[in-house]
């Protein structure tokens, strides 16, 4: 689509102050920080400014700290695009000159996404007239946020535990990371982050919209923050190993840079324009080394990055640093060992997501696991279908007596979660009365079991008919539509709501990495005394499932579920083989996970 001659946008990026650097000689701009294949500032303006329908007219930098003197001129050698620099003052000038039709595209450098944004897709043409802000909430994996609530007089009333990140109230401010504004509207309005800017538009009254977007931000607020983007950016980068340096793997480096014969290089690395690394210099990526820089003889420079012109005299050791000026004799001799020059930052810990963090990760193993998950849906399609056909007439019997019996509909139909997360309709017949989902908050008080179940003995909610449904398990037969359509699956653990997966982190993680079941080991297994309803007791039995499951065990599941009808308890050791002290693995394995 060819761009109009009236519509255009003017890009706008908040800079703010490198953190935590080391000798932070002309350090001040987050923008010049060196990222692979340019500057901050070369990749942010990179991915903003390509918008369909709308031609481009100024790059405008603003500041959100004092600057020096040399502020333009750092920003304008760090850059291969035209940029102005603009305080308060001059932004407002240029939004009150704005067409009707222009928008500001503003961007939080500090808080860039992680993962690939199609800006193009998400904004579209956008809307001359609104605002739009996009919010990161985060990739959706396990990760939790414990909410304390107090009373009056400070005492602790609950603790909340919100797993789902767009529940997170304060994303609408830290998750901001681009805002398209109508050009006037930023006339006279003083900012310092895009949180700012969306609260005071917002008490204006600009009509505005959020976009959540499942991506993680950066926080290069941090020192960490800026070597764990530096390190996605260069593994994502093109390797360009040099001829003639071995090892040089993952080496990529800008013109006349001036690299010793017996240097080693540990990629990905990064060196810009007119680098000098001395003899025996060893380079350990992710590294990224700024235009002008130099590494001294028998230095070490590892998961660092080098600002603009920075110096590693010889001898030194660097890693997980950021750094400026002349680095020489830092921490020199503490220990007895090397100078060393160290940013005690580690980097993000990358998550294991593939299953939760409970399966392994041998190949084999991964290849086996995958095998019986193809032979457990197979099962579950083959023997659903089977048993919807031949307990047909159960099910319509039930399905009649349940609407003869009492008023309201056939089905209880609740919502649970899945796999991952995702949430489904699980069907059951209906056994209570048909308000009984109202009347749960008033009998909790009398609730019998703990954790986050509810039962109650003599449940007055519950029909003549339920009770005798429940008695015999048939009130779960509906639930085999749901093994069909790939919601459950016969075997797993039960399926649970929203609410109740809250409790525990591990058993969270555990029971959402398979689907749920209509039987599993806890049904199976547990106390003779089902009153009883240790909360404890529900998440070993789940967590043993998920550590120990194959085909074989759910073929074990589903056979002691016809012999016992789950009218009595069935030994976990004729299910998971013991151990040479007597007892079971799961057991081991449910502790590891504890204290994970």
């Amino acid at each position: 689509m060819e761009p109009s001659l009236d519509t255009a946008i003017i890009v706008l990026v908040i800079d703010c102050r490198v953190p935590d650097v080391c000798n932070p000689a002309g350090a001040a701009s987050l923008l010049s920080l060196p990222v692979a294949g340019g500057s901050l500032l070369d990749h942010v303006v990179t991915k903003v400014t390509d918008l369909p329908g709308r031609a481009q007219k100024e790059v405008y930098v603003l500041p959100n700290f004092e600057t020096g003197e040399d502020y333009e001129s750092q920003i304008a050698a760090s850059t291969k695009f035209e940029v102005k620099v603009l305080d308060h003052a001059g932004l407002a000038a240029t939004a009150a000159e704005a067409e009707a039709t222009d928008s500001f595209v503003l961007v939080d450098a500090a808080r860039w996404p992680l993962q690939p944004v199609d800006l193009a897709e998400v904004l579209g043409e956008g809307d001359c007239r609104t605002v739009t802000h996009l919010i990161g909430i985060g990739r959706g994996e396990h990760r939790a946020r414990e909410r304390i609530e107090r009373d009056g007089a400070g005492q602790v009333r609950r603790v909340r535990r919100l797993y789902e990140s767009i529940a997170w109230t304060e994303l609408a401010s830290t998750g901001v990371f681009l805002s398209m504004v109508p050009g006037r509207a930023l006339a006279d309005f003083p900012f310092r982050s895009l949180a700012e800017l969306r609260a005071g538009l917002a008490a204006r009254g600009v009509i505005s919209r959020d976009v959540p977007l499942e991506v993680e931000l950066s926080d290069l607020s941090r020192a960490d923050g800026i070597l764990d983007l530096n390190e996605r950016l260069l593994t994502q980068a093109d390797a360009s190993p040099r001829p003639g340096h071995a090892p040089a793997v993952g080496l990529r480096r800008g013109r006349n840079c001036d690299i010793a014969d017996s240097a080693r290089f540990i990629g990905p690395v990064t060196l810009q324009d007119n680098v000098r690394i001395g003899p025996h210099a060893t380079i350990v990526g992710p590294t990224v080394i700024a235009s002008g820089s130099e590494v001294g003889a028998n230095a070490i420079v590892a998961q660092s990055v080098l600002l603009p012109n920075a110096v590693v005299e010889a001898g030194m050791t660097l890693r997980h640093c950021l750094t400026s000026g002349r680095c020489a004799a830092c921490e020199a001799g503490r220990s007895g060992a090397r100078p060393a020059c160290h940013v005690a930052a580690a980097l993000p810990e990358r998550l294991h997501a593939s299953t939760g963090g409970f399966a392994a990760t041998d190949g084999t193993l991964q290849r086996h696991r995958r095998a019986h998950l193809a032979a457990k849906r197979v099962l579950d399609v083959t023997l659903s279908l089977v048993a919807l056909i031949l307990l047909s007439p159960v099910l319509a019997a039930a399905a009649l007596a349940i609407k003869i019996t009492s008023p309201g509909s056939v089905f209880f139909v609740h919502h649970r979660e899945q796999r991952g997360g995702k949430q489904f309709p699980c069907i059951k017949f209906r056994t209570m009365v048909a308000d009984a989902h109202r009347q749960q908050r008033e009998l909790y008080q009398q609730n019998e079991v703990d954790g986050p179940q509810f039962k109650l003995g003599h449940d007055p909610r519950v029909t003549k008919l339920g009770a005798w449904l429940r008695r015999t398990n048939l009130d779960e037969l509906p639930q085999l539509f749901n093994v069909f359509a790939g919601h459950m699956s016969l075997v797993g653990p039960r399926p649970s709501p929203f609410r109740e997966n809250q409790i525990c982190v591990p058993w969270r993680r555990a029971r959402l990495s398979v689907r749920p079941g209509i039987t599993g080991l806890w049904q199976i297994c547990r106390s003779a005394d089902r009153s009883a309803g240790d909360f404890h007791e529900w998440i070993f039995y789940d967590i043993a499932y998920v550590r120990h499951f194959s085909f074989w065990l759910d073929l074990k599941i589903l056979l002691f579920t016809v012999l016992t009808g789950g009218w009595w308890s069935v030994p976990l050791s004729r299910l998971i083989p013991v151990d040479h002290d007597g007892g079971s693995p799961a057991e081991g394995a449910l502790t590891t996970e504890n204290t994970a």
